[in-house]
């Protein structure tokens, strides 16, 4: 017999999980910011596309798990050092805005994939709790079933597209809080600017507080190898 109310907790935090860890808020931010200078067309075709992204690295990162982190050897601290890179350089352009014909020519082609799709929309926390959602989904098979372990697994998947719905509906929509900023656009995207730097910081933070044990594990092998050459 099914339990309903395992699957529809399981489904309520995955979903809430997922939306709060992606945050489409601080991605319409970055939006507004980028694409000032697009037209409502331009933004509408970049979210699509941006969305298009994210929903496939999501997807693709919950159908293999862990095991695309092991069969390359990655490790959660390395893929945040390595969104918080990104982020960086984001940040740096916002800070140091190019002419209008160079911001106009490049973010058409560069930032549908990054920044709002790598690393905000589908960024490293966002696979991390994809994967581990998935983990857990599929975990309940030891004790409860295939069943259920299937039905939590659909969850996560929906988790994925309530997230990619509502940070689609964010950045369409965002041209309507970019109206009532007017002038103050600039300040905006400074502070942005300031914001995503931030955030940057602090995945490159979380990397490497979560590769320093690993890395503390391999100092300690060498020592030991090294004093038994010694002695």
């Amino acid at each position: 017999m099914v339990d309903w109310a395992l699957i529809a907790g399981f489904w309520s935090g995955a979903i809430i999980a997922i939306i709060v860890i992606s945050n489409p808020i601080s991605t319409s931010a970055l939006f507004i910011a980028l694409t000032e200078m697009m037209t409502h067309e331009e933004r509408l075709a970049l979210a699509k596309e941006s969305v298009s992204y994210s929903s496939v690295i999501l997807v693709f990162f919950a159908l293999t798990g862990m095991a695309l982190f092991q069969l390359f050897g990655f490790s959660v601290g390395a893929f945040h050092i390595a969104g918080g890179v990104l982020l960086m350089t984001t940040a740096i352009s916002m800070l140091n805005p190019k002419s209008r014909h160079e911001e106009i020519s490049e973010q058409a082609e560069n930032i549908a994939i990054i920044p709002l799709a790598i690393p905000f929309t589908a960024g490293p926390g966002t696979i991390i709790t994809v994967v581990v959602l998935m983990s857990e989904a599929l975990n309940f098979e030891s004790g409860h079933g295939w069943t259920i372990a299937i039905l939590a697994a659909i969850g996560v998947f929906v988790g994925i597209s309530v997230t990619i719905f509502v940070s689609f509906q964010m950045m369409v929509r965002s041209e309507y809080i970019d109206a009532r900023l007017g002038s103050g656009r600039r300040v905006v995207t400074k502070l942005m600017g300031l914001f995503v730097m931030a955030i940057a910081v602090q995945f490159i933070i979380n990397g490497i507080m979560e590769i320093t044990p690993e890395f503390v594990e391999i100092v300690d092998e060498a020592r030991q190898t090294l004093m038994s050459i010694w002695s």
